[in-house]
């Protein structure tokens, strides 16, 4: 498939351009995708390929289809009353988050603190909501727009959901990271903004859950502290990882699968 293909493009060239600032750096070539021993400069370097590794499939998706760029991604962002999903995604993630935040701050879970000055916090705080849009805007572009849509075209909806979903979340470990653990919460992530974008087939439902997620776990980042186990808060990056995450996902993806079936 067009989209598989193009996305598969993404790794290679991710691991083509670390390969390239390795040799640059003096190091030797390794597999796994990692900036780590890399100077900030190279690092920003490695940055710039990986995004304009994405560009890429973005636009040349449509293009290889036979379809005017614009007019592709345009149709999946209609206007009149469909923008109001964005907002109603985004407060659904942000009331479920709270009530979640709320539960574990009551069983001691959680505690909030103040661990940096004032000032530090501001700084971090004012970037989140440009943080938050531009993140759920990429990914909801590539995940959705180009893997999800392609998938929808050749699979019945439940399996192309599932396989998105899948995809989703593998996709978060091409790179090297901290934590294999949280692929569970990855895929039940997934699956909330794969049916999010199938019951509606824009993207304004989901790119506006993914947004609120990032927005509210990145605001609470630097006020609190997790004590709690993680199999059940998960972690301070990914709180959906734990069981409870897990299950406030699901649950969530239940509401909005009845709600826009409904309404669809």
């Amino acid at each position: 498939m067009l989209a598989l293909g193009l996305l598969l493009l993404v790794p290679a060239l991710m691991w083509t351009g670390q390969s390239i600032m390795l040799k640059c750096a003096g190091q030797p070539i390794r597999w796994r995708i990692s900036s780590s021993g890399l100077s900030k400069r190279l690092k920003s370097i490695n940055r710039i390929i990986t995004n304009g590794s994405l560009a890429a499939v973005l636009v040349a998706y449509p293009l290889l289809k036979g379809e005017n760029f614009l007019g592709y991604y345009a149709r999946l962002f209609p206007l009149g009353r469909a923008p109001l999903q964005a907002l109603h995604g985004f407060a659904a993630v942000a009331i479920y988050l709270a009530l979640l935040y709320l539960g574990w701050m009551l069983t001691d879970n959680i505690r909030f603190s103040i661990r940096h000055r004032p000032a530090d916090i501001a700084a971090r705080l004012a970037v989140i909501p440009f943080s938050a849009i531009l993140g759920s805007t990429i990914e909801e572009l590539m995940f959705r727009a180009v893997v999800l849509a392609s998938l929808l075209d050749s699979f019945s909806t439940p399996v192309a959901v599932i396989m998105g979903a899948i995809i989703f979340a593998a996709a978060h470990y091409v790179r090297r990271v901290k934590r294999y653990w949280t692929f569970p919460g990855h895929i039940a992530l997934g699956l909330l903004l794969c049916v999010c974008f199938a019951c509606t087939r824009t993207l304004w439902l989901p790119l506006g859950v993914h947004a609120g997620g990032i927005f509210m776990i990145m605001g609470a980042r630097p006020l609190m502290r997790y004590v709690g186990p993680p199999w059940l808060v998960g972690a301070s990056i990914f709180p959906y990882a734990g069981i409870a995450g897990i299950a406030g996902l699901s649950t969530l993806t239940i509401n909005l699968w009845m709600l826009y079936r409904v309404a669809s």
